[in-house]
């Protein structure tokens, strides 16, 4: 029945889709009222990431309070069983977008595939043609406009500056920030019908709620985050409701996957998919106040919302979708796909796929598990060896789903060649399936985040120790590579930090963009700017303006000052970090003035976007005043530079010689002493020794 519901031609849709929906309601028993049509609605969808539906009130669960959600719960459909078809932040939320599973969108992971939005209709493309405008705020770097999502928006708001030492995939921004950037867009819709995408990444690790969620909730962090959402969201429905869109507006609160736990031994998400980590909350009010039923029990998935939004705006949808419009009549024996290939991607074990219906779940994986969601809500007691006929049953619904090669951006053999001088070894790693089952080894992920913790507290000598036994038993674990890379990387010793990132390379199913531009900063550190140059090249595939930047700084280093400004010039939006980086440019080919300028800019534009200090940027502020003998002004934007990232061990060491050029030797002494307080590590030490010897006698 659900096959042939979907397989249907695109051919006179609205008859076709009549025909459909009668069928499939005295066929499954449960009547609909025909789908209503709300034309020229404002469309809003409310994402707040890694969000477990079992732990919001409106699914019954009291150890937190969330009064805005509840309120909005009172005015909307409730769809009990909604699920993710991946526990991860940039596949699913595409699967909102596009109505494609991730195997048909091609996404299967947060790094290494990049969206063309040119190949696949979506919720943006399709309101667009319809007369809409499009915008979107997000809250964290994994939906970056440069995966391909920006393409579909006329609007798309990502100014998210990186902290120091962060990797790309970790830059967010507090959702208050996102909440205030989406306010100013949809004030500024006055005439055209809206499309808005709004996303925040509390409750994503870490948690850190602001208060007076921190103190309410000191024993549970999750759940603080979780209230502190639930604040940012209430802030942005009251505006709704001030401006006269609530009403009138289709609003979809929704989650891209749920958090671990430690349910199943995973504390975060990314590698099981059992249901702690795929069922999210869903709520869809209509509107007007329309309201036609208050619960959904049939199980739906994340792909059902394009479908539905074009459903209810009564507009053309995409020839091909596989969900299906949630007010119309759903199948009750319908399946729901799942998957994760994180593990494979990241650690060299095996993918997960699942189907889920209205009360199993089966999980195919190097040992097929099955469980019983009705009497084992929590999945303690798998099924597979005496459910027999119901494993079969749902492994043969699992095969029907369509299936697509999972290789991250598959490459010609030249982009081969060129990452072969970078380690990578062209079908020598993952090509047969692993027999390491995720769910045995989630305990190595365990002493992962123990090493990276160990780091995070500054112990780097015995977390790379940690890394290395952990390592030793696990050779094709590609994130620890990249982790022991970064932590070494980190305490200034850039070749072993190559060494530790080429063997994530070497070991790769496919390099991420993220890990070449990882190995780029350490050959760009060490020295050797022609290696950095070609891990630019070879990212620009999935991630073109991060690439771009790294082939500008290392056309910088070398001299190269045009080839630097004219990869600047390729970059179609300029964030302030990247007005740094043009500035730097400018002062280094002697333009002293003009850098001041780009630096003023790169402050204006980080006081519109809300998005604090500015990584270095007072520190080339204050080398260009020093450059042009401004002596007091260097001192006082040093000194800010300090005050805002005190782990920038290079600030300190400009300002003790711009101190002792001035005369001031206890002051430069002072400043080395106060390095060393604030970053008691080998490295600070030996940036001290050399900073001693360069000072003039």
């Amino acid at each position: 029945m659900e096959a042939f519901a979907l397989t249907i031609p695109n051919l006179a849709r609205r008859s076709v889709t009549f025909v459909v929906l009668t069928i499939l309601t005295s066929a499954c028993g449960r009547q609909h009222a025909s789908t209503p049509h709300y034309p020229n609605a404002p469309v809003i969808i409310i994402s707040v990431d890694t969000l477990r539906a079992d732990h919001l009130p409106a699914y019954g669960y009291a150890g937190v309070a969330t009064p805005n959600l509840d309120a909005l719960r009172n005015e909307a459909t409730l769809f009990r069983n909604a699920y993710a078809s991946a526990p991860m932040t940039l596949p699913s939320h595409l699967t909102m977008l596009t109505g494609l599973l991730p195997p048909e969108h091609g996404v299967r992971d947060n790094v290494g595939f990049r969206f063309d939005a040119s190949a696949h209709p979506t919720i943006p493309s399709l309101l667009h043609q319809a007369g809409y405008t499009t915008g979107a705020a997000v809250s964290s770097h994994v939906l970056r406009g440069d995966t391909g999502l920006a393409a579909a928006f006329d609007f798309y708001e990502d100014s998210i500056e990186p902290a120091p030492g962060a990797r790309f995939r970790d830059y967010q921004r507090p959702g208050a920030v996102t909440e205030t950037l989406a306010e100013k867009w949809i004030d500024q819709q006055k005439q055209r019908p809206f499309f808005f995408f709004f996303h925040i990444y509390e409750p994503h690790v870490p948690y850190d709620p602001p208060e007076p969620f921190r103190t309410r909730y000191a024993s549970n962090e999750y759940d603080g985050e979780i209230a502190a959402a639930d604040a940012i969201v209430g802030t942005l429905l009251d505006h709704l409701r001030k401006r006269g869109i609530y009403d009138r507006a289709l609003i979809i609160f929704v989650s891209d996957h749920g958090e671990g736990l430690g349910d199943h031994g995973e504390a975060q998400h990314s590698v099981l998919i059992y249901r702690e980590t795929i069922h999210v909350p869903l709520l869809i009010k209509l509107p007007r106040g329309a309201r036609p039923v208050a619960e959904i029990d049939e199980p739906v998935s994340l792909v059902d919302l394009l479908p539905t939004v074009v459903s209810l705006l009564g507009i053309a949808g995409p020839a091909h979708t596989s969900g299906l419009p949630l007010f119309a009549a759903l199948p009750k024996d319908r399946a729901i796909y799942s998957e994760s290939l994180y593990a494979r991607f990241h650690f060299g074990w095996g993918d997960l796929k699942s189907v889920t219906d209205r009360s199993m779940q089966y999980i195919d994986s190097p040992r097929s598990e099955l469980y019983d969601l009705i009497r084992d809500p929590a999945e303690k007691h798998d099924l597979a060896l005496s459910k027999r006929r119901d494993l079969a049953l749902l492994r043969g619904r699992l095969a029907g789903f369509p299936a697509a090669d999972a290789s991250p951006a598959a490459t010609d053999p030249e982009e081969n060649a060129k990452l072969g001088a970078l380690g990578y070894a062209a079908g020598s790693a993952a090509s047969a399936p692993s027999p390491v089952n995720p769910v045995d080894r989630i305990g190595d992920i365990e002493s992962l985040q123990q090493a990276a913790h160990l780091a995070a507290s500054g112990q780097l000598q015995s977390a790379r120790a940690r890394f290395r036994d952990l390592l030793t038993k696990n050779p094709g674990m590609v994130e620890g590579w990249i982790q022991l890379g970064d932590v070494t990387l980190h305490d200034g010793k850039t070749a072993e930090a190559i060494e530790a990132y080429r063997s994530a390379v070497a070991r790769s199913p496919r390099p991420s963009s993220d890990l070449l531009l990882s190995l780029g900063a350490a050959y760009l550190q060490s020295g050797d700017f022609a290696h950095a140059a070609e891990c630019g090249r070879a990212a620009l595939p999935t991630s073109p303006h991060a690439a771009r930047i790294l082939i500008a700084q290392s056309a910088m280093m070398r001299g190269h000052f045009e080839a630097a400004a004219k990869e600047m010039r390729g970059l179609e939006h300029l964030s302030p970090s990247d007005l740094v980086l043009s500035a730097e440019i400018e002062q280094r080919e002697g333009h002293l003035e003009r850098a001041l300028e780009l630096l003023d800019k790169a402050q204006l534009l980080a006081a519109e976007h809300r998005g604090g200090s500015v990584y270095r940027l007072e520190f080339l502020r204050a080398d260009t005043y020093a450059r042009m003998n401004r002596l007091e002004e260097a001192t006082a934007a040093f000194e800010k530079e300090i005050a805002s990232f005190p782990s920038e061990l290079a600030a300190y060491s400009r300002l003790v010689v711009v101190r002792a050029i001035a005369g001031d030797r206890k002051g430069a002494a002072e400043v080395l002493a106060r390095m060393l307080r604030a970053n008691p590590t080998p490295a600070a030490q030996r940036v001290a020794e050399e900073t001693r010897r360069a000072l003039p006698r």
